[in-house]
């Protein structure tokens, strides 16, 4: 009989903001990481078939949706891109998050890595985790909810980018252990 290989379970989510610093956990989520993969084609067709006879592809899009469950203002910052978060010279305990514009930016200028761990698994095992080299917090849909029965959460919505980075260069997605070697 074959091996048959379940797997379910959470996971943590990391993110390494550009410009270098170390990878942060994003802390709790509460109704799970989604990771969508959407594929766009364009078929091909000639005169002399009546069928396509090829079709080519034309648009991949990846985007991770990660509801966080611990509001703070760093996570609050996360979610919304090119927003700055001050705290204060003399009570560092006292912060604020502000918004400003950001029209015409590059979202590649707010992207960073994005991994997700499965909690399953030791620290060191990567052989399950999805690195994504360059993903960058869309800011375009966060909703936050006031109720007496639940939590308010930070949805953080992210997309895919293939990187620049000459280590990862055209990479989008890294599903398993980044560090394994082709022969």
């Amino acid at each position: 009989m074959a091996n048959k290989e379940y797997d379910i379970g959470a996971g943590r989510v990391y993110f390494k903001a550009p410009g270098g610093g170390s990878e942060v956990e994003l802390g709790d989520t509460q109704g799970g990481i989604k990771v969508t993969a959407s594929l766009e084609t364009t078929e091909i067709e000639v005169d002399q078939q009546l069928d396509p006879v090829d079709e080519i592809i034309t648009k991949r899009t990846i985007t991770v949706e990660a509801p966080l469950a611990e509001f703070t203002l760093e996570n609050l910052k996360l979610a919304f891109p090119g927003a700055q978060l001050v705290t204060d010279s003399s009570e560092p305990t006292k912060k604020k998050l502000v918004l400003g514009s950001t029209s015409g930016s590059s979202m590649r200028s707010y992207a960073g890595t994005l991994r997700i761990h499965p909690l399953g698994l030791g620290a060191e095992d990567k052989s399950k985790d999805f690195l994504f080299p360059c993903a960058a917090p869309l800011g375009d849909s966060l909703e936050i909810t006031y109720d007496k029965t639940a939590l308010k959460l930070v949805n953080v919505k992210f997309k895919a980018y293939p990187s620049q980075d000459p280590a990862t260069l055209g990479q989008t997605v890294v599903i398993g252990d980044p560090t394994a070697q082709g022969a």
